[in-house]
C-alpha cells in the first residue's frame, strides 16, 4: 500500500501534483458538503440573515429622521427586525408526525410583536401564518339612547406578548426553505442596545434542529476543511514518495560481486555500484564493461563467484537457458553523427531535423552506399559499428537495419572508409567526435561528453521517452540481468537494490527507462514481466 501511494505521487509532474491537490480539494469539498447537508436522516437547519434595530441609536441618542413604527394602533418601542432562514437539510421530507415538539425560536430580552413568513410556497405560508386579532369594528347604537348613534365593539383579548415564536407543525420538502421576518420590541428591561440572542427549540424523531453559520461563514468553514484535507492528502503522498526514494540496501555476508557485460548499461551500473558500496562499505562490487555476449560467457564459466551478466536484449529474443533473467528496464539508443556531416539546408530541412529512414541507415551501415540526392550529407559517410558480440550492435541490426549487418568490419583508423568498428561505446563516440564524416550509434544519454556529436532522428523521430513509450521510436533494447538459477545472498540483494524506487529515481533521465515507467507503454514487448 505504501509503495503504491509512492508510485502514484512519484510519477506526477509538478502540474499533475497540483491537479491532484485540486482533485483532493474538490473531494474534500464534497465530503464537507455531505457532512453539512446529510448528517442525520431528519434535520432542520436555521441561520440568522439579519438581526438589528430599526433605528440605531448613536451615543444613546435617537438619530434624526427616526422611523416611528406602529402595530395595530400602538407604537412599537425600540423596535428591531430579525430575519431567519429555516431549511430542511436532511435526506427526507419532514411531516407533522416527525415532530415530537413544535419548532420554536426565542429572542432573549425582546418581545415578539408579530412575524411573517416569506419565500415559502402557498400551502406552507398558510400553515405557518400567525393569527392576528381583528381590529375593533364599529356597531350601530340603540336609537333610544343619546350620543352619536355609533358605538365601538370591544376588541378581542390581545395575545400576551412573549419572547418566543412557536410554529405550528408543518410539512417541509427536502432542501426546501422558508424565511421568518420577525418584528420585536424592548421588553422593558433596557436591553435593546444589543441584538438579541436567538435560540431554537423543538425536537424531531431521528433527527435534530441545528443552528448553522451564515452563508459567508459556512463558505469559510468549508474552505478551511477543504484546505486541511487537501493539504493532508498531498502531504501524505509527498511523504510516502520521499520515504520510498531513500536508498536502503540489504548487506550480505559475501564480500565480492562481479557485474559484467553490456557497455551501454555499464555507466548506469557504475552509479548503482557506488550507491550500494556506500550503503554496504564492506562489499566490493567489481564492474566489467566487456559486452553482452562476453558477460554471459563469464557468468557461465565462473560458477564459484557471485556474478551478474548485463545483456542488451532485443524484443522477442528468447531468454538464455539454465539462467534466471531479471528485466530491469529499457535502454534507449540513438544514431549519432559528427556535426560536420550535415549540410545547412535551412530550417527544418537539415540532417538533424529530417534524420534518415531505416532503409537509408541500412544502406549506410551495410556498406551498400547512400544516394545523397537531396544533398543532405556534406560528405560520403563512414559507418562506425561495434564489434561482434555487442548487444548494442545486435539491437541496431535487428530493430533499425532490418536484420542486416556487416558480419565483420576492420578497426577504425584515421582514413577509414565504408564501415569500421570500435570495441566499446566510448571509443565509438570518441571516433565520431574526431572524424568529420563519421556516423555511428550509442546510448542516447552519452552525447553531452562529446561536443562534435549530434543525434540523427530515425524516420524523423527523435529518441525521447515519450516517443519510445508510444512505440514511435524503434531503437531501444530491454536490459536483462542474468544470474545463475536460484541466486541468493549478495547477488539477490544487489538486484533488489538496483530495482528499488530510489535507484530508479537515481537513474532517471539518463537514457534508461526503469520497469515502473514501462507499465503504461503501448509496446507490449517493452513491459517488464514481474
Amino acid at each position: 500500500m505504501f509503495e503504491t501511494i509512492a508510485d502514484f505521487f512519484g510519477g506526477l509532474s509538478n502540474g499533475q501534483m497540483w491537479a491532484g491537490a485540486l482533485v483532493c480539494a474538490l473531494s474534500a469539498g464534497l465530503v464537507a458538503l455531505w457532512l453539512e447537508r446529510y448528517q442525520g436522516w431528519r434535520r432542520i437547519s436555521w441561520s440568522e440573515i439579519y438581526n438589528g434595530p430599526i433605528n440605531k441609536h448613536i451615543n444613546n441618542q435617537p438619530p434624526p429622521g427616526m422611523w416611528d413604527i406602529h402595530w395595530q394602533g400602538r407604537r412599537v418601542r425600540d423596535g428591531s427586525l430579525v430575519m431567519l432562514e429555516v431549511r430542511n437539510s436532511g435526506v427526507q421530507t419532514l411531516e407533522p408526525e416527525h415532530f415530537t415538539s413544535p419548532l420554536t425560536f426565542t429572542f432573549a430580552g425582546r418581545k415578539v410583536v408579530h412575524f411573517k413568513v416569506r419565500d415559502a410556497n402557498e400551502p406552507l405560508e398558510a400553515a405557518l401564518r400567525p393569527q392576528v386579532p381583528a381590529a375593533p369594528v364599529p356597531e350601530q347604537a340603540d336609537d333610544t339612547g343619546g350620543g352619536t348613534g355609533v358605538r365601538v365593539a370591544p376588541a378581542p383579548a390581545a395575545r400576551q406578548q412573549t419572547d418566543t415564536i412557536t410554529l405550528p407543525l408543518f410539512t417541509l420538502n427536502r432542501r426546501e426553505r422558508f424565511r421568518l421576518l420577525v418584528l420585536l420590541e424592548d421588553n422593558g428591561a433596557g436591553s435593546s442596545a444589543k441584538p438579541p440572542k436567538i435560540t431554537s427549540g423543538g425536537k424531531l424523531k431521528g433527527g435534530r434542529v441545528k443552528k448553522t453559520a451564515g452563508r459567508a461563514r459556512r463558505r469559510w468553514a468549508t474552505a478551511i476543511v477543504v484546505t486541511v484535507v487537501a493539504g493532508m492528502s498531498l502531504g501524505t503522498g509527498v511523504y510516502a514518495n520521499n520515504e520510498s526514494l531513500k536508498l536502503g540496501a540489504t548487506c550480505s555476508q559475501a564480500r565480492r560481486l562481479t557485474v559484467t557485460g553490456s557497455t551501454a548499461f555499464s555507466p548506469l551500473a557504475h552509479q548503482v555500484k557506488e550507491a550500494y558500496e556506500e550503503q554496504c562499505p564492506q562489499t566490493d562490487v567489481v564492474l566489467e564493461a566487456t559486452g553482452s555476449r562476453t558477460g554471459l560467457e563469464e557468468l557461465r564459466s565462473n560458477t564459484a563467484a557471485e556474478t551478474i551478466a548485463m545483456v542488451d536484449t532485443v524484443a522477442g529474443q528468447k531468454p538464455e537457458k539454465d539462467l534466471d533473467a531479471h528485466n530491469v528496464g529499457v535502454i534507449v539508443f540513438a544514431v549519432v553523427a559528427n556535426q560536420s556531416l550535415a549540410k545547412d539546408l535551412g530550417p527544418g530541412q537539415t540532417l538533424w531535423d529530417r534524420g534518415l529512414t531505416q532503409q537509408q541507415l541500412g544502406q549506410i551501415f551495410n556498406g551498400e552506399g547512400f544516394s545523397n540526392e537531396d544533398g543532405r550529407l556534406a560528405d560520403t559517410p563512414v559507418a562506425v559499428v561495434r564489434d561482434n558480440g555487442s548487444g548494442t550492435r545486435d539491437t541496431f541490426e535487428a530493430r533499425v537495419a532490418g536484420g542486416k549487418g556487416t558480419t565483420s568490419a576492420p578497426p577504425c583508423t584515421a582514413g577509414s572508409t565504408g564501415v569500421c568498428s570500435e570495441p566499446s561505446t566510448m571509443e565509438l563516440l570518441d571516433y565520431v567526435n574526431r572524424t568529420k564524416n563519421a556516423i555511428g550509434y550509442a546510448e542516447a544519454d552519452a552525447l553531452p561528453f562529446f561536443p562534435n556529436v549530434r543525434t540523427v532522428p530515425i524516420n524523423g523521430t527523435a529518441p525521447t521517452k515519450e516517443n519510445v513509450l508510444h512505440g514511435d521510436y524503434p531503437f531501444w533494447a530491454s536490459e536483462v540481468l542474468y544470474t545463475r538459477q536460484g541466486a541468493s545472498g549478495l547477488t539477490r540483494d544487489f538486484l533488489g537494490f538496483l530495482r528499488s524506487r530510489g535507484v530508479s529515481k537515481l537513474l532517471e533521465g539518463q537514457g534508461f527507462l526503469p520497469c515502473r515507467e514501462l507499465r503504461d507503454s503501448k509496446v507490449r514487448e517493452m513491459r517488464c514481466e514481474e
